[in-house]
């Protein structure tokens, strides 16, 4: 069964514009082995070093939810810590369908 998210992920805590450009291409590398990143949008912000990564205004439709996001997860955190240790990881998911 196919259940619809929204994905919002945060990344701060960076120490410097170059790092956050740096996890920007790393969080865009993630979203394609996902097979999501059309449905992404990705900022780096430069001032505070900063990524915010958001599925709005349309839901992502994922299969396989539980296991899928599980996995996600692990590799969000596992690549952003490998270049950035200090990062602070922000994922949350919203459900439109509840609402």
């Amino acid at each position: 069964m196919s259940v619809n998210v929204h994905l919002y992920l945060d990344v701060n805590g960076l120490e410097s514009p170059a790092e956050a450009d740096r996890l920007g291409t790393v969080v865009n590398l993630v979203l394609k082995e996902h097979g999501i990143d059309s449905w992404m949008r990705v900022s780096v912000v430069h001032d505070p070093p900063s990524i915010a990564a958001r599925s709005e205004p349309h839901p992502i439709i994922v299969r396989g939810f539980g296991e899928w996001s599980k996995q996600f997860e692990r590799d969000v955190e596992t690549e952003i810590h490998a270049l950035a240790p200090q990062a602070r990881i922000d994922l949350d998911w919203g459900y439109p369908d509840e609402e």
